[in-house]
């Protein structure tokens, strides 16, 4: 076997994480990371969509590139259909004509590991490997969720009709991905045990986590002057539909728990678009009035901020997989509202006394409620210490093992 030195890992995304914004860009940063602390030799292309997150120029990595935003690339069996741009840009990937071969430009001349992250570049890698140079690479799957249904309540939530073959296709990928990958990456034990029923029979846990942050005491100057003075909640996420379209059926249409002097502080992309929701409702003033939106901010005022909270809120209702932003709040130490779903690949942290789980409208209110009238919780902005179970939540923790348990299958390989 070779040297761990001198492997090396392709990975393929349909997003950039030259700069990490959303959850699967800081997922997939940490995990080059991962590789690279190993010694292995890691390069990267994402075939993007022009009006994605990562369609400023300058964010790309040195081989990403776009796929075509038009006919007949755009399309999926003749129709139009939103929310499929991930799906269409991993299949502009592996076409015959001009994207395979753009991909193929950008390969590095040896590559013992294609890993696809998400399903859709998975049949660009299976045409790698058809490649006569690239035919002993092993294919590694790291699935961020379940995508066919996650897919399918997306559709649903915005009443898209015609859309059941589409989502039935990417069941079918999901599964014959299960079959043919040498080894899958599973970020909650309830997505082990269905990459399992599809097939896999190399599958390892390798779960969402957080990397350390540290505020800088002038930022947290800069904005303790600019938040509110009472205890607040905040709620950080990107525009990704879920995160904003069932806040309502999570913590109800009225933001009457929290108190004049208070606010629901939100950063990030997904802040406009639940102001836009919170304001249809017949508690629209009463919202807007305890509602204040940031945006999007640096990370080194994000560490501000979160040092500041007093709570985060986690109204997560749908989807699959696990959300880093729930191991950042858990990491924080500050008191967590969060519903069931928001905790999914955390159930172990459910029962530290800063955690409040919510399952309906009224836990919500009743806990935002109980928790603004509290003390700051005694562990927020404490270091946690080492082997417990916030410590663990660190990304050197949950993705060390993932180059380990490639190299282990590697070896296997070569002695079979």
């Amino acid at each position: 076997m070779r040297n761990i030195e001198h492997l090396s890992v392709l990975i393929l995304s349909t997003y950039s994480f030259a700069k990490p914004r959303h959850g699967g860009q800081v997922r997939l940063a940490n995990i080059v990371k991962s590789y690279e602390a190993m010694g292995w030799l890691v390069s990267s292309v994402a075939v993007c969509e022009s009006n994605s997150s990562a369609s400023v120029g300058a964010d790309l990595g040195p081989h990403d590139f776009y796929f075509p935003n038009e006919a007949p690339y755009d399309l999926v069996n003749g129709k139009k259909i939103p929310f499929a741009k991930d799906y269409l840009s991993g299949r502009y990937a592996a076409s015959e004509g001009v994207g395979f071969k753009r991909l193929c430009k950008n390969l590095p001349s040896r590559i013992d590991v294609i890993q696809v992250e998400q399903p859709w570049m998975w049949p660009a890698a299976c045409a790698i490997r058809q490649l006569p140079q690239y035919a002993n690479a092993l294919l590694v799957y790291s699935s961020h969720n379940i995508e066919a249904p996650l897919k399918r309540a997306i559709l649903d939530s915005y009443q898209v009709a015609d859309a059941d073959d589409f989502v039935r296709e990417i069941e079918q990928l999901e599964r014959a991905i299960c079959a043919q990958a040498d080894l899958c990456l599973a970020v909650t034990s309830a997505d082990l045990e269905v990459l399992k029923s599809y097939g896999a029979t190399e599958v390892i846990l390798a779960k969402n986590g957080i990397a350390p942050w540290f505020a800088l005491p002038e930022r947290v100057d800069y904005w303790r002057a600019r938040l509110p003075s009472a205890p607040w909640l905040l709620y950080v996420a990107s525009a990704h539909p879920p995160n904003f379209t069932g806040f309502t059926d999570c913590v109800g249409e009225a933001l009457g728990a929290i108190p004049p002097d208070s606010r629901l502080v939100v950063a990030g992309s997904v802040g406009p678009h639940l102001q836009a929701v919170l304001e249809k409702t017949r508690w629209g003033k009463l919202n807007t009035s305890r509602l204040l939106v940031l945006g999007e901010v640096s990370d080194l005022d994000l560490a501000a901020i979160k040092h500041l909270a007093h709570a985060f809120l986690l109204p997560i209702e749908q989807g699959g997989g696990s959300n880093i932003k729930t191991a950042e709040a858990l990491f924080s130490g500050a008191y967590v509202i969060a519903t069931p779903a928001a905790l999914r690949g955390f159930e172990d942290l459910m029962s530290l006394p800063e955690v409040f789980t919510a399952r309906s409208p009224q836990e919500f209110q009743a806990a935002i409620q109980a928790v603004l009238c509290q003390p700051a919780s005694p562990t927020h902005n404490v270091k946690p210490a080492l082997g417990s179970l916030r410590f663990g939540l660190q990304w050197s923790q949950c993705l060390s093992h993932m180059p380990k348990a490639v190299q282990v299958l590697m070896a296997k390989r070569q002695a079979s």
